[in-house]
């Protein structure tokens, strides 16, 4: 079976981060191997949460997974608190020939997400460069650039060396679209808008996406499937609190099922 590092925090409520990701990449038949950067009560939506920070651990940790003499075949990287998280993860990636995957968490609105400053933002875009894959939203794509359109920002990273650069929550006349650059082609798919935004959807998308990645798919035919989920999970979800995250538990075995299809 394929390895996939999954490099993220672990929250107890809120079926983001590594709670999410684990069972897509599992369900997909590739191990998964969780490397919490934090762990959390519950994810940071909720009015209070407790969190324990693990940036101490990580070295160690990966230090034990250097003894285990383990080949990974994949790395998905998501939230990162602190630069020395992210020089860490920059070694363990150096050590492996795994396809990279990295979410560049930094914003969403136009605007930064609190506490994110400009070293660990200049960190992030240093991890980026080493991805074969991105999935920023538009402000994260323009955060990592300094461009404000979304296609010039997008080949800007293609021609600094990243394979492929999907941009997420483009939103057009009652849809929201996932565009796909890469450096002969380009392609969006777009889904029904529903209104407001709910915990853990970027984070299923990037490791569904990371997952067909790793069975063989393409990028193409991996993010139009992971925004067909999404959104069909939306559709099918019963959400009193947006924080609580989708119910994306009850249709995974389609996503098992689709990977058995196409094998």
């Amino acid at each position: 079976m394929k390895k996939c590092a999954l490099i993220n925090d672990l929250s107890g409520f809120g079926k983001c981060s590594l709670g999410a990701a684990i069972p897509v990449i599992s369900v997909m038949g590739i191990e998964a191997h969780p490397m919490p950067t934090a762990a959390l009560s519950n994810q940071t939506g909720y009015e209070s949460y407790k969190m324990a920070d693990l940036s101490g651990y990580m070295p160690e940790f990966f230090n034990e997974w250097k003894k285990l003499n383990v080949d990974f075949d994949g790395i998905l990287t998501g939230y990162f608190s602190n630069i020395n998280q992210i020089e860490c993860v920059l070694n363990f990636i150096k050590s492996q020939h795994a396809l990279v995957v990295v979410d560049p968490v930094m914003g969403d609105g136009g605007e930064r997400y609190k506490g994110f400053s400009d070293e660990l933002c200049g960190k992030i875009q240093e991890l980026a460069l080493y991805a074969d894959i991105i999935t920023p939203n538009e402000t994260e794509l323009f955060l990592l650039t300094g461009e404000s359109n979304t296609e010039k920002a997008a080949r800007s990273l293609i021609e600094r060396g990243i394979g492929s650069v999907v941009v997420t929550g483009i939103k057009d006349s009652g849809k929201i679209g996932s565009a796909v650059f890469e450096k002969d082609k380009s392609e969006i798919f777009y889904t029904k808008y529903t209104d407001g935004s709910y915990s853990g959807t970027g984070d299923l998308f990037s490791a569904i996406v990371t997952g067909l990645a790793l069975c063989g798919r393409d990028t193409f035919e991996a993010v139009k499937t992971a925004a067909e989920f999404i959104s069909f999970v939306l559709e099918n979800s019963e959400i009193e609190d947006r924080n609580n995250g989708i119910d994306f538990e009850k249709y995974l075995y389609g996503l098992g099922a689709y990977i058995l299809e196409k094998q």
